[in-house]
């Protein structure tokens, strides 16, 4: 399921803040950042894994979207853009730290509230929640410690709830090559799963 389109209207501002900002004026880029920012933030911590990695990154992002704003041609969407400017910088990160750790399921979750915090009542509804929270651990472990092209393939089709076309865009790979991987991803986590679920 696609998203809907921007209205006309909202287009048109976002384009007159990227002329600002392209003219050196940081309220423009002040206005893309409040638009964007958790967008580039919810993306980077599912690529990246950590809380602290994600914000500064994306606090990159936007360094370096004020100095290369200047290149955009208004030729594809801007949100695409800056997406694919994000998803550099997050490849050039796991390259350089190297991350392929997967993550604890002891570890505090993203939500930042222990399990045993998150479940407060008691009888019958505790224990099926209980496991419910520990199978969501589970399956994001799982997908935490898919190789990266299979991750943000399925974190952009899961988690984010874009359509094949909008990941391929978002990606610049074709509709055809999001399918294979996710099938691939999801076959890996299937497989990884089986015996844990």
């Amino acid at each position: 399921m696609s998203r809907p389109p921007k209205p006309a209207s909202e287009i048109k501002e976002e384009e007159r803040w990227i002329r600002l900002c392209q003219k050196g004026d940081l309220d423009g880029l002040e206005r893309l950042y409040e638009r964007y920012h958790r967008q580039i933030y919810a993306y980077l911590l599912a690529m990246l894994r950590t809380q602290h990695a994600a914000e500064d990154l994306a606090q990159d992002v936007f360094v370096k979207l004020s100095v290369n704003l200047k290149s955009y041609r208004f030729q594809s969407p801007f949100h695409h853009w800056l997406f694919r400017l994000a998803r550099n910088l997050a490849i050039d990160h796991l390259r350089r730290e190297k991350v392929r750790s997967t993550t604890s399921l002891d570890a505090v979750p993203a939500e930042g509230t222990p399990m045993k915090d998150r479940i407060r009542e008691k009888g019958p509804d505790a224990a099926s929640q209980a496991e419910a929270g520990q199978r969501a651990l589970v399956v994001r472990a799982a997908v935490l410690a898919l190789p990266d092209s299979f991750k943000e393939v399925v974190v952009l089709r899961e988690w984010e709830d874009l359509s094949y076309e909008e990941i391929a865009e978002k990606l610049d790979l074709s509709v055809g090559t999001v399918k294979s991987r996710l099938f691939r991803a999801r076959g890996l986590l299937e497989a990884k799963l089986k015996s844990v679920l």
